[in-house]
């Protein structure tokens, strides 16, 4: 019966991490998955989740099953981190908040939850691109037919405003706008304020439902500033669904800490969303990991360990920034290398894209042991002080460069 099993497409990501493990070679640079990586290239636990841990353990909490949707303290906690402490739509108990399997789980759980709602029957799901590569599979997996657009313009390395305005005036009513609130994979390029006022102008006219993912908050600016798009939207009136990851802004990639949030019109409509989120949760996989999201509410619930977390983001969101600057510096200050390597600068987050092909990516991890997407995505985390200089270099052979610094 197995032999019907139809071929499976590969994935560009698992494939360069398995390129990664079997690299050896000293020199070896893993500028790929999307993890957050310290100074000695290792995975970085931030010094409050140990502190959580230590409070966590003394509780002597058991392993029994959470509540199907998520401990309610955790879910009041993660609503706050994302739309504001003070923020109407939470005093007004708008806000439907349900845990789910990390910031994938719950984009998946929004999509299920449109693909049965019959406002959304025959509704198109657009998707700016280049984009994160499960978001097709993921809105098809449910139903749900995808459009996309450009989001990137590779010439400026920055929003393709243009393309997206573009998009808004010729979908239909009611079709779901899939939008990055900060951090944006693969590119790292962001809206600014003005452009988002813009955009929710014009999906406000057209009546389009946005559809944020929140993967990255707090690792391009401020908590507040990177829910600068969201919170945008929900306070001018938009019924919308927000997916929130802890993945990266508390280094919890393997304990799978989401929320999936909607924002209804009144407290009515919310009851009724979250009833039927649970009803989802429960006959998919009945409930969530418990263990990541009791050390988010750990530090969440107490004011210096939350003070203490947005320092080490702070540091966090610094040392991406130095780490643009000298990668900058070297390829167009040390080395005049060829090409525009502004998208290094203009980006935000872990993520920008280097001019590159695809043979010159190859090349890259061949013959100098830099490893990255076959697109030129590169985690800036995976540089540091004992690698920037070897990067830089590599690059400017592969890219063309001045004789005299060969």
């Amino acid at each position: 019966m197995f032999r019907s099993v139809p071929p499976s497409p590969a994935d560009p990501v698992y494939l360069l991490s398995q390129r990664v493990r079997q690299d050896t070679a000293p020199e070896k640079v893993d500028l790929g998955v999307g993890v957050y990586r310290n100074e000695k290239g290792q995975y970085h636990e931030l010094r409050v989740l140990k502190a959580a841990k230590r409070i966590l353990a003394q509780q002597d909490a058991n392993h029994d099953y959470e509540v199907t949707t998520g401990n309610a303290a955790f879910l009041t906690n993660a609503a706050k981190v994302l739309f504001g402490r003070e923020a109407e739509i939470l005093s007004s108990k708008r806000v439907t908040s349900v845990q789910a399997i990390s910031g994938t789980g719950a984009i998946h759980l929004g999509a299920l939850f449109l693909a049965r709602t019959p406002a959304f029957k025959g509704k198109k799901v657009y998707v700016g691109t280049p984009a994160w590569g499960n978001y097709v599979p993921l809105f098809n997996l449910v139903g749900l037919e995808v459009v996309t657009y450009r989001h990137y313009d590779a010439s400026k390395g920055t929003v393709d405003l243009e393309s997206m305005l573009e998009a808004t005036k010729t979908a239909e009513e009611g079709s779901i706008f899939v939008l990055q609130g900060c951090c944006h994979n693969p590119s790292g390029a962001d809206f600014s304020p003005a452009q988002w006022d813009e955009l929710a102008d014009a999906m406000e006219a057209k009546k389009l439902f946005p559809l944020f993912d929140m993967a990255y908050q707090g690792m391009g600016a401020s908590l507040d500033e990177d829910a600068y798009g969201l919170r945008l939207f929900a306070n001018r009136g938009f019924e919308l669904l927000a997916c929130q990851s802890f993945s990266k802004n508390f280094g919890l990639y393997g304990e799978r800490v989401g929320v999936l949030h909607a924002v209804s019109q009144d407290v009515e409509v919310a009851s009724k969303v979250h009833e039927r989120l649970r009803c989802l949760i429960r006959w998919e996989f009945s409930s969530s990991p418990a263990y990541g999201a009791r050390l988010v509410n750990i530090v969440l619930s107490d004011g210096k360990l939350r003070q203490d977390w947005e320092t080490e983001l702070a540091r966090i969101q610094k040392r991406l920034a130095d780490n643009r600057r000298a990668l900058h510096a070297e390829l167009a200050g040390k080395w005049k290398a060829q090409g525009n390597w502004n998208s290094i600068l203009s980006s935000s987050g872990l993520f920008c894209f280097l001019p590159l092909s695809p043979q010159q990516c190859k090349r890259l991890a061949d013959d100098f042991h830099i490893h990255m997407l076959q697109n030129g995505r590169i985690n800036v985390a995976g540089l540091n002080a004992s690698n920037i200089e070897h990067v830089a270099s590599a690059l400017v052979k592969v890219t063309g460069a001045p004789s005299s610094r060969l």
